[in-house]
């Protein structure tokens, strides 16, 4: 049985310090079931060495969520809770003799006060929050911690996958420094489903905002309310600098992602006889170029399925404005709309290269939290008729990942033995951020480039987990895949497309934001393959220059930029 992942708890669930808890537990020491054992510590003075606590997803009882794991010194009061053998997630049981097991969390914290100063004087630092008004309990303190079944067997779980099974005397790596790092490469699997709080929660807000007052425009009650004239008038409205009503806009955005998430890690797209799809790169934002290529390449529809690869945002000052273009495409036609996640869908990105502070600007701040779920619920790659693999950056990387202190471009290793299948990655967990250590397929898919020669070799685009493949990687990724031909994006190239690796198994660059950030000086194209006689034939490009358009930078609401909220706030107070 498949896996059913719920997020965004931590929005409603905070720890004694007022931080949002990343992952709630849910116990009730009531039930003796759930205890696997039992510990007592003796405190003399406060505090204790207890960071901060959190209570269970029903506001009762009370485990420790941070702590100090060290003693500083031989009494260290800070230390007391490590030496005395209190660890993260044990719940407190009883305090002084007392069973708190089924009080609300805020009269056990007033009881424990592990905050206050034991002072000569017994003033204390802290005022009661819970209904009892419990005051601080006398020192020296025995408090009785109950540790969780459940913490053991996740504790358990995450041992044997923590283990490698890499063995080092392998003779393919006696040539490797004694600092290289080996790590096996590991897919998390797709949950069932997915459930987003955030997104859960919005859907109420969204509703009580208030109808737009004084807009003319295209407005939108369903997808049903999609059509040419729709997305004619919101892109001519959007090159006026006229947006969406903040209430379409977020309804727009939870529609997406409502569909989204119900779709594959890898999606297969089928093409017709007779009919095209258009795969389209980069765009970054710019708007007026995105505009133009769509007269050129003409709209998705059932004779033209498209498939938008990734990086769609950041960098271009129109970011929210080709989002939502994307959006409406997808909600009109979501048999012949097909998305990639790119690099820069990515939360860290956003921050700094700018989407989320053009949110802000143009919208609302919370709204940047539903946008990180669609991206989060996108798929990293589709295959066009069991054919050609279309992915934002590469194929999957080495196994073991071989790094170490002083790798340079120039080496190249043949680090996977074993193929990865079209099902692994369609069965992949992607709804996280990339994260090489959690999971190296999603970054080897987002991030990783071609290079000329064979075997894997280091990335410069980042310190550590990023990697280059060579022509024998990919050919052997589609030899074992029955597949012809890899279409990927990911690097801006002069002439908007380029065969990266050639043969009978190419792989080829496609970016679609001309001139990018305003001074690459590059021309754009999309791949366009028909489906003639049963089978994909093509690519053929469609090239297009820059746009002129109005004299806002690229990069202007990234991080320091002239119109980042930050910036204009600090601008403000001076």
């Amino acid at each position: 049985m498949g896996r059913s992942i719920s997020v965004g708890m931590s929005a409603s669930i905070r720890d004694s310090e007022g931080q949002k808890v990343k992952d709630p537990k849910t116990f009730d020491l009531t039930d003796a079931s759930q205890i696997s054992a039992t510990h007592t510590a003796e405190f003399k003075k406060r505090p204790f060495g207890v960071l901060a606590y959190a209570p269970s997803t029903s506001g009762k009882g009370a485990y420790i969520v941070n702590m100090n794991e060290k003693s500083r010194y031989p009494g260290d009061p800070q230390g007391q809770a490590w030496t005395g053998g209190a660890r993260k997630g044990y719940v407190i049981k009883t305090v002084g003799g007392t069973d708190v097991s089924n009080w609300e969390f805020w009269d056990i914290m007033d009881l424990v006060d592990d905050k206050i100063l034991d002072n000569s004087a017994g003033k204390f630092q802290t005022d009661a929050k819970g209904a009892m008004g419990n005051k601080p309990a006398d020192l020296p303190l025995t408090i009785e911690y109950a540790q969780l079944k459940a913490d053991e067997a996740e504790r358990a779980a995450a041992a044997e996958e923590s283990k490698t099974y890499v063995d080092r005397e392998d003779p393919r790596y006696a040539d490797l420094p004694p600092d290289a790092k080996l790590v096996e490469y590991k897919i998390p699997p797709a949950p069932a489903t997915y459930t987003s709080k955030t997104v859960e929660d919005m859907r109420g807000y969204v509703a009580s905002l208030p109808e737009p007052v004084g807009y003319v425009g295209p407005r939108y009650a369903g997808p049903a309310s999609i059509n040419k004239d729709f997305i004619d008038q919101m892109l001519s409205n959007a090159r006026q600098g006229k947006l969406l009503p903040m209430k379409d806009a977020y309804r727009m955005a939870i529609d997406v992602f409502d569909i989204l998430k119900q779709e594959k890690t890898l999606g297969r797209v089928q093409v017709p006889e007779g009919k095209k799809v258009t795969v389209v790169g980069d765009l970054h934002g710019q708007l007026y170029d995105f505009s133009h290529m769509l007269s050129l390449a003409g709209y998705p529809s059932p004779d033209n399925t498209f498939v938008f690869n990734g990086d769609f945002v950041d960098r271009g000052p129109w970011s929210v404005e080709v989002m939502f273009a994307l959006l409406a495409f997808k909600l009109w036609h979501p048999q012949n709309v097909f998305m990639n996640r790119g690099n820069h869908e990515s939360e860290l990105a956003n921050h700094f290269y700018g989407f989320f502070g053009e949110i802000q600007v143009k919208y609302e701040k919370k709204m940047c939290d539903v946008f990180a779920e669609i991206f989060r619920a996108t798929p990293l790659a589709h295959v066009l008729n069991n054919e050609v693999f279309v992915v934002h950056g590469g194929i999957p990387g080495p196994d073991p990942r071989i790094w170490w202190k002083g790798i340079d471009n120039q080496v190249g290793f043949d680090g996977r033995a074993i193929q990865i299948s079209l099902a692994e990655i369609e069965n992949c967990n992607r709804f996280m951020e990339p994260n090489p250590a959690e999971n190296p397929l999603m970054v080897d898919l987002l991030w990783s480039d071609p290079k000329g020669k064979d075997g894997y070799g280091p990335s410069g685009r980042m310190s550590e987990g990023i990697y280059l493949f060579g022509p024998d990687v990919s050919k052997n990724f589609m030899q074992y895949n029955n597949l012809k031909m890899t279409i990927r994006s990911h690097e801006v190239k002069a002439q908007g497309y380029r065969y990266d690796h050639e043969g009978q198994y190419p792989v080829i660059t496609i970016f679609s934001a001309p001139n990018y950030v305003d001074k690459a000086g590059n021309k754009a194209a999309v791949a366009v393959l028909t489906n003639t006689g049963g089978t994909l034939q093509g690519p053929e490009f469609i090239q297009f220059a820059a746009q002129p358009h109005p004299d806002v930078p690229s990069g202007a609401y990234s991080a320091g930029g002239p119109l980042h909220p930050d910036t204009q706030r600090s601008t403000v107070a001076r």
